[in-house]
This record gives structure tokens, C-alpha cells and sequence, in this order.
């Protein structure tokens, strides 16, 4: 995929206790080529990567990881791309791949690199951060979103259809990264819709 700009993940929560909530993946687009992933894309699994330096050997710990579409909403673990804590980045001139100390804020995976997949939780109570970046389009007055593309889209309302994953807003504002003033947030907390008729049964 070409580099989104403005786009970042957080995990706003004590994840200390929850070893399985990282994976480690490689993106690739629809064609099955590795990409580079944007931080904050949400994904979902599309096998296993293969062991290196072995033939016909999966590793049952790594996935190729491919961007969540509106079908992938029910019954599919959905993923974000941390690169929160990675510092590498590539140069599309020379495809070098170099260290970095510093501004590391949205940096993108590398393509065919594997790096860690944040599993979102959708219990309605774990906050996660995205930047103004992975949003479809500008929120205006809208509190809530759902996912297409990889992307938040933002809705005026929750969805309504049981057990759909959506994200309910909790707050905005800008990254502060070092000594300046970076781009902007939104916190939003991951929700599962509930339906009428199942909560009354």
C-alpha cells in the first residue's frame, strides 16, 4: 500500500497480563505481495508465514496479514498494526532499510518485514488511539465508527446488527512527540453491537 500519512496506533490499556494479545506479521496487499503497512491498519489474519530455511514449513506463530474489509467485521480477530515500539524504516529509493532514534511516530512497516499486530478487544471497555490518518474520511459530528479497508470509517451511528465490531469515540487531540506538537488523535473505545432481541434473550 502507499504510506497514509498522519496515521498511529496506541494501546491506551495494561496489556501486561495478556500475552497473546500481540502477533507477529507481514502485510501484503490482494495479490498476496508484501507491502508496507501504515500504523493503525487494521488487519486480519491470511495464513501462516513459512518458517525460514526450511521448505514446506509453516511458522504456526507468524501471519501474513491482509487489511480487515466490512466482511471480515463478524467472527474474524481483528488486528492493528503497532509500530509503536518498532524503529525501522525504508527508503523507497534505494530500499535500504535503516535504524531510526527518533521521530518514530506513524512509521510505517517495512515491506516483507515482520513486526507486531495488536488483537483489538471489543468489550466496550479498551481505549485504543488512532491518528487522524486512519480515518476514511473527516469525522464532522460523527461519534462512532466501523471498519473498511483497513480504515475507520466514521458513522453517525453504531451498527445495529449483533455481534458487528464498531469503535465509539472517547476523546481527540493532538501527539506530542519530543519537543514538537505532531498530528492529531482520537481516542475511541472498541464496542460489539448488541441487538434487541438477543439482549432480551
Amino acid at each position: 500500500m502507499a504510506y497514509i500519512e498522519k496515521t498511529a496506533f496506541e494501546d491506551r490499556n495494561n496489556t501486561t497480563f495478556d500475552p497473546m494479545s500481540n502477533i507477529t506479521g507481514i502485510f501484503q496487499n490482494a495479490s498476496s505481495k508484501d507491502e508496507k503497512c501504515s500504523a493503525g491498519f487494521l488487519c486480519v489474519q491470511n495464513g501462516n508465514t513459512p518458517c525460514e530455511g526450511y521448505t514446506g514449513v509453516n511458522n504456526e506463530m507468524a501471519f501474513y496479514m491482509k487489511a480487515a474489509a466490512a466482511s471480515d467485521l463478524v467472527g474474524a480477530p481483528i488486528f492493528a498494526c503497532d509500530t509503536h515500539e518498532v524503529n525501522e524504516i525504508t527508503d523507497d529509493v534505494t530500499g535500504q532499510t535503516y535504524k531510526v532514534g527518533c521521530n518514530t511516530l506513524g512509521i510505517p512497516a517495512p515491506a516483507g518485514r515482520p513486526v507486531t499486530y495488536k488483537r483489538i478487544v471489543f468489550d466496550g471497555l479498551r481505549r485504543y488511539r488512532f491518528g487522524e490518518g486512519n480515518l476514511s474520511a473527516a469525522i464532522g459530528s460523527n461519534k462512532f465508527f466501523t471498519v473498511a479497508a483497513g480504515l475507520l470509517v466514521p458513522a453517525a451511528a453504531a451498527p445495529t446488527a449483533n455481534g458487528t465490531p464498531y469503535f465509539k469515540l472517547a476523546g481527540n487531540g493532538s501527539f506530542i512527540e519530543g519537543n514538537r506538537n505532531g498530528f492529531g488523535y482520537y481516542d475511541v473505545v472498541a464496542c460489539t453491537a448488541v441487538s434487541s432481541v438477543a439482549a432480551a434473550g
